[in-house]
């Protein structure tokens, strides 16, 4: 009889055991059920890195990045080539805006250096300069003045043409974006372009 009782009280310690294994299992799964959940919470917030995304596309988007102020540029600066407004300039167009950026070149000069443009940027030897093809010799960097950086060039020629007809090739706001991106350490821009520029910004 008392092994029997002693056999009897072993299954019961037995399955005491078993259940509070069982129950301290349960617990545990439910521990780690929540840490799992908390992490996943933690990942949600993503939200906040695709709003910062949207952010910088739209300022990217603005039209005071350096490509769009060049294009604004070239387009402002070929219309005011473009007498007849044909949507191509000719030779005789082209004469005129070398002349008013080579005041000082001769006819031999002039013819020269306009026989050179045209070889190089007349890509479809039309005998006439379309706006694309216009874009490309601006970008090449000898349109204006090759000693000079592109966005020196274009910031002085904008200021030129200002003070020359008080045609504004840029807005204001494309304007001062253009000045804040030159960089002046070693500019061989003159310093007289000050005064026109505060003008031009007025």
């Amino acid at each position: 009889l008392s092994h029997s009782r002693r056999t009897s009280d072993r299954r019961v310690m037995t399955m005491s055991t078993m259940m509070l294994g069982a129950m301290m299992g349960l617990a545990l799964a439910g521990v780690q059920g929540a840490s799992v959940a908390r992490v996943h919470v933690a990942r949600v917030a993503p939200a906040r890195a695709c709003r910062r995304v949207s952010a910088l596309s739209v300022m990217n988007a603005a039209p005071t990045r350096w490509p769009d102020i060049v294009r604004s540029y070239v387009t402002a600066k070929f219309a005011s080539v473009d007498e007849d407004s044909s949507g191509e300039v000719d030779r005789d167009e082209l004469a005129i805006m070398f002349k008013s950026l080579m005041p000082e070149a001769s006819d031999s000069e002039l013819k020269s250096s306009l026989d050179s443009f045209f070889s190089e940027f007349d890509a479809d030897n039309s005998g006439d300069i379309d706006e694309g093809e216009f874009l490309v010799a601006v970008m090449s960097n000898k349109l204006i003045n090759s000693n000079m950086r592109l966005k020196e060039q274009v910031y002085q020629d904008v200021l030129n043409t200002f003070s020359a007809s008080g045609t504004k090739l840029l807005s204001a706001d494309a304007f001062g974006a253009l000045e804040a991106q030159l960089d002046w350490e070693g500019s061989n821009l003159p310093l007289e372009l000050g005064k026109l520029a505060k003008s031009y910004a007025g």
